[in-house]
């Protein structure tokens, strides 16, 4: 039996309207002065006003830092930092998406540690206090996720930095901020959590305390993603996608993805596709490619899914049935063809040594190597 590790010491305050307690939260833990991390729609919706509002009534003090950028680069977490420290805050907040919760992990480790970000890919952090975030997207799971994606634009690679010491003191999971989210990016975030589970449940890494929160996901995106996308003001689905996208963000720290992401990350950079996306064109290929390794784990995605299984289906069977399930709930929520992606062949040999030695990749249940990398890559791009 595979030894595990079982982690989380986050507080977590769930709840239609939660956010309006921000002010309370941030002061009782002695702060006075936040590096406020939010993009320019949350401005625009009176979002962004509405928590200054908050924390301005318990005497804290916003240093406003409307940059965010989706696959945020590496260069503007080494500025945000710095304006951070050149500003004096003593804590740093952060409202929105993956890209915004990665970027305030990120910098709010470097305000701690001399250097640039991407330094610490390969090196430790000192403790790294005084994060609060509030999701808002239900997707990738940064507010529980012990890692933040950021772009290399140097070398066009998503680089993944660990950040254990500089995780939030207290995440706000509050529906109402993912209304306004639109039926398309509904739907990408969604299939990103999806994802996470899918990956963390069939990997090297995948545990009997994991397997049934994975499963639940599963579950829970299953029968509230369809809602949600047909009706964002469904606020029960809202929530149970907002749940299920948090506990995404716990596999990940605790059981990681496998080569389902490895794609995802190298096809997203390369051609700059929605990373919900390029996790949905991945996973077909991906369950095929497991189910000879996994089939029991498979079937239960396929049926999760909708899909029958007689019990005479060999595991290759298995796979191609979950795989059709899983593209009929994928394009039944509108997913376009990844043909609209403007994929190169010639680019496939370059991209599939990239896959090989990501590191979510070696985590897969059966080996990826490169000849599989460029089976799993011309499949998932259609060629």
């Amino acid at each position: 039996m595979l030894n595990y590790t079982f982690v989380q010491n986050i507080k977590i305050l769930a709840g239609n309207g939660c956010i309006a307690n921000i002010g309370e939260v941030v002061s009782s833990f002695g702060y006075h002065k936040a590096l406020f991390i939010h993009g320019g729609s949350l401005r625009r919706s009176g979002v962004a006003t509405k928590v200054e509002a908050a924390l301005g009534r318990y005497g804290i003090e916003c240093v406003d830092f409307e940059r965010v950028k989706s696959d945020p680069p590496a260069s503007l977490v080494d500025e945000g930092a710095a304006f951070a420290r050149e500003n004096g805050c003593d804590c740093v907040v952060a409202i929105g998406g993956g890209s915004a919760i990665d970027m305030a992990k990120a910098i709010n480790l470097l305000r701690f540690n001399e250097g640039k970000i991407l330094e610490y890919a390969a090196k430790p952090h000192v403790q790294s206090p005084g994060l609060f975030v509030a999701p808002t997207t239900s997707g990738t799971g940064a507010e529980l996720s012990t890692g933040s994606v950021l772009t290399d634009t140097e070398h066009d690679m998503k680089i993944p930095v660990p950040v254990n010491n500089s995780m939030p003191e207290v995440v706000f999971l509050d529906p109402e901020l993912t209304v306004s989210m639109s039926p398309a990016m509904t739907m990408q975030t969604g299939l990103d959590a999806f994802s996470h589970a899918v990956e963390g449940y069939c990997n090297l890494m995948s545990s009997m305390m994991m397997d049934p929160i994975c499963e639940k996901i599963m579950e829970m995106i299953a029968e509230s993603l369809p809602a949600a996308v047909a009706d964002g003001a469904d606020m029960q689905a809202r929530a149970r996608l907002q749940a299920a996208a948090c506990m995404g963000g716990w596999c990940l720290t605790n059981v990681y993805a496998n080569v389902g992401h490895s794609l995802a990350h190298v096809v997203g950079a390369h051609y700059h596709l929605v990373h919900g996306s390029a996790c949905s064109y991945s996973l077909p290929p991906v369950l095929k490619h497991m189910a000879p390794a996994v089939p029991q784990k498979v079937k239960r995605i396929g049926r999760i899914l909708g899909a029958s299984f007689d019990g005479g289906e060999t595991p290759e069977q298995i796979g191609e049935k979950a795989a059709a399930a899983y593209i009929a709930f994928r394009d039944g929520l509108g997913m376009p063809p990844v043909r609209e992606a403007g994929v190169v062949v010639e680019d496939i040999d370059a991209l599939a040594e990239l896959v090989v030695h990501e590191p979510f990749a070696q985590l897969t249940p059966v080996p990826v190597d490169h000849a599989a990398a460029v089976k799993l890559l011309r499949e998932m791009l259609g060629l």
